[in-house]
């Protein structure tokens, strides 16, 4: 069978038509012989849109739940691809056929000369939809259409599913409810490929009578064009016509050309543009408000930042010191007095009110990947200013679409806000009296005075004219990372890292060393506290030996270790457990691996004194059990590491007390010795872990942790004194 008689056989091209007031449908019977002139011509017109439509659709014409599609139709898309006209010869059995009444059983009732063959989509529930969500659709299929139609790229950004949009639906009943499968349908209806075609229009009707009888006349009124399967529509026009402003006048037109719901770059130099990245998707669609409101404007910035504000299009105050990760703190400090004696004069015309609900959207993939890398770094703050230099530092959540013309005058002026009538304009006194002849558009264009009613009433050449509602960049993340960023931009205390060392390079002969320890990545800052002890091989803790910790650097510091006289430890077996201190803001350094732990610290000077051991510290904080404290000693008077011993005795839950004692071997060189007529002056540099957490996790090396009373001590029920507080009163 040739290509030609597939074509006939399956669409019965040469059949009669039967119609019944509701459907139609081929004949039982054929006409025509099946080897007649088939004439396909390609159809060069817009697809035909059917609104309105009353009837719902026959079932047994689609592959649908007749009952679902009740009431909820209400758009017909016909997209032709081609043009069919059949002649053939008459059967022999048709014309010979005398009995009228299985005539029109047999042959149905008319014969179509002309057939435009292609496929069909529904549009369910448009009726229901927001202006909003129309003008998204018909922008898409418009999109669609073109790109599949005429093979070209068209660029667009899938900004919203289309669940979010009135449902489109296919003849066999599939809903085209993501992008991929609206153009996956398109390529396959009007690329090349195999099709699923269907007949869609049928023109130029015959009646069964005048064909048999050799009378070949089409027939006016209802049948001149029949559109198969729908009925009792209101009216069908182009494509084109449908969708008019919605191609270039819509959210998806304003999102690319003005890149709305994208970040606010500030930088260091008093500039602002919008990202280039795009950071979200939607799961509604925003609410846009119709706006017809011109006014003229007159602000007078007090601040440089408020100065700063107006020049971007921001008129609502804003505390940026409330934004983190603005590139340059000198443009949130820099909030002093407004030098410039300037006033700004505003002439804006809003159109569109663009809200956004937080809750409406959502983080797309790549920017939540990104977060999660950075957080997970060991430059956690440092990976998101990277990332927030690209997507922004502010978002803003309502936005005006206008134009905006603008005066800056070397004056100060009191602020004031006056309603423009268009029908009525009364600027000219006003602007005489602030001695203003002329405004300025963004792009530079002078508009005088005189030209003023003509640039009002003038629609055209839309812009952003105002950002609000402005919240930080990272609030609109998941709440989760919201929450992680949060709790890296607290000013405190944190372990920032931690590791073991060898000492297999130490000589056992030696008494005395200096283990230099490096680190990576590398610290901002020399201000830190490193905490830690000598463990064992089997890494079990040892009171034989002594560390303490001194001569920071961004790339690492110093261990100062102290063997005992008497002790038999083999240093070479031995390895340093250590940590460092500091706020994550300080250094930018904050390893993901011990993040869970709360830290508090104390700096406390006391005396030592020849005759006292036992010292006590009342922190800001209260105590609890589970809680280890560590503690660093520094002696400022004289700069050096001590070497005294220090250890918890006893804890309460506002008090601590500790045991000073000099290491045995050094009692000839006792710095707070009764000969000493000097008392010396010794800071501790406490830290607390206020968690229930028993392990610390390496960075420097894939051993696991350490338990955390090989380093410090454990408040435990054991060393807990409830009367801590009577004693230090009784010493005292």
């Amino acid at each position: 069978m040739s290509n030609d008689q597939q074509i006939i056989h399956q669409l019965k091209l040469n059949h009669g038509l039967l119609f019944d007031g509701y459907k139609i449908q081929p004949s039982k019977q054929a006409i025509f012989m099946k080897d007649g002139e088939l004439n396909i011509k390609l159809y060069n017109g817009q697809p035909i849109i059917y609104n309105n439509i009353n009837d719902s659709i026959s079932s047994e014409n689609f592959f649908m739940d007749k009952d679902n599609l009740n009431n909820t139709i209400d758009v017909c898309i016909n997209f032709p691809i081609a043009e069919i006209i059949y002649r053939g010869d008459l059967l022999e059995s048709f014309s010979k056929c005398t009995d009228d009444e299985n005539l029109y059983k047999l042959y149905g009732h008319f014969f179509a000369r002309n057939i435009l063959i292609g496929s069909k989509l529904f549009i369910k529930n448009l009726n229901l939809a927001t202006q909003a969500q129309i003008d998204v659709l018909k922008f898409y299929l418009f999109c669609t259409y073109n790109s599949a139609k005429h093979s070209i790229e068209i660029p667009v950004n899938n900004f919203f599913t289309l669940n979010l949009l009135p449902k489109i639906v296919t003849l066999d009943g599939e809903e085209l409810n993501t992008h991929k499968k609206l153009v996956k349908w398109m390529n396959n209806l009007y690329q090349e490929g195999e099709k699923s075609i269907f007949i869609i229009s049928y023109d130029n009707f015959i009646p069964i009578s005048q064909l048999k009888n050799n009378i070949v006349s089409s027939v006016d009124g209802f049948f001149n064009e029949n559109h198969y399967e729908i009925s009792n529509f209101k009216e069908n026009i182009s494509l084109e016509e449908w969708v008019r402003d919605a191609v270039n006048n819509n959210l998806v037109s304003w999102i690319r050309d003005f890149h709305l719901f994208q970040g606010l770059i500030l930088d260091k130099d008093y500039e602002m543009e919008i990202s280039k990245k795009i950071p979200i998707t939607f799961t509604k669609i925003p609410k846009i408000n119709p706006r017809n409101s011109s006014y003229l404007k007159i602000m007078k910035p007090s601040t440089k930042v408020e100065n700063f504000l107006i020049s971007n299009n921001i008129y609502s105050p804003y505390n940026l010191n409330s934004f983190p990760f603005i590139k340059d703190n000198s443009i949130k400090s820099n909030n002093g007095k407004n030098d410039e004696n300037s006033t700004h004069v505003l002439i804006n015309c809003e159109q569109y009110e663009i809200l956004l609900n937080k809750d409406n959207i959502k983080p797309t993939q790549k920017l939540g990947y990104a977060i999660e890398e950075a957080l997970n770094s060991m430059k956690p703050l440092k990976a998101l200013q990277d990332i927030f230099n690209e997507y922004g530092q502010l978002f803003p959540q309502r936005i005006i679409l206008g134009r905006s013309i603008k005066n800056i005058l070397p004056t100060s002026i009191a602020p004031e806000t006056i309603d423009i009538k268009t029908e009525s304009l009364t600027l000219t006194p006003r602007l005489d009296k602030l001695n203003i002849s002329y405004f300025l558009t963004p792009k530079g264009r002078i508009i005088e005075n005189n030209d003023l009613p003509n640039w009002i009433q003038n629609p055209n050449n839309l812009e952003i004219i105002e950002f609000d509602e402005i919240e930080p960049f990272y609030k609109i993340l998941k709440e989760e990372q919201q929450m992680k960023i949060d709790d890296l931009l607290k000013d405190n205390y944190r372990i920032l890292m931690t590791g073991i060392t060898d000492l297999r390079d130490l000589d056992n002969n030696e008494v005395e060393y200096h283990k230099r320890i490096n680190i990576e990545p590398l610290l901002e800052d020399e201000d830190y506290e490193v905490y830690g002890s000598i463990v064992s091989k089997n890494n079990s803790r040892l009171e034989g030996i002594y560390v303490n910790f001194g001569s920071y650097d961004i790339n690492g510091f110093f261990a100062m270790i102290k063997k005992l006289e008497e002790t038999s430890i083999n240093i070479k077996e031995c390895r340093i457990l250590w940590m460092i201190v500091e706020k994550p803001s300080k250094l930018l350094v904050f390893s993901p691996n011990n993040r869970e732990f709360q830290v508090e610290c104390i700096k406390e000077s006391i005396i030592l004194q020849s005759d006292k051991s036992n010292y006590y510290i009342k922190p800001s904080f209260s105590l609890s059990q589970g809680y280890t404290i560590f503690v660093h000693a520094y002696c400022p008077s004289t700069n050096y590491e001590p070497d005294n011993i220090i250890k918890l005795v006893k804890w309460s839950h506002n008090s601590i007390k500790f045991q000073v004692t000099k290491p045995f071997y050094n009692e000839s060189n006792n710095n707070f010795s009764t000969d000493n007529e000097e008392d010396i002056n010794l800071d501790l540099r406490i830290c607390v872990l206020c968690s229930d957490y028993k392990n610390l996790k390496f960075d420097n090396k894939n051993e696991g942790g350490f338990s955390l009373d090989l380093t410090g001590y454990v408040l435990t029920k054991d060393n807990f004194n409830e009367s801590l507080s009577t004693e230090i009163n009784e010493v005292v």
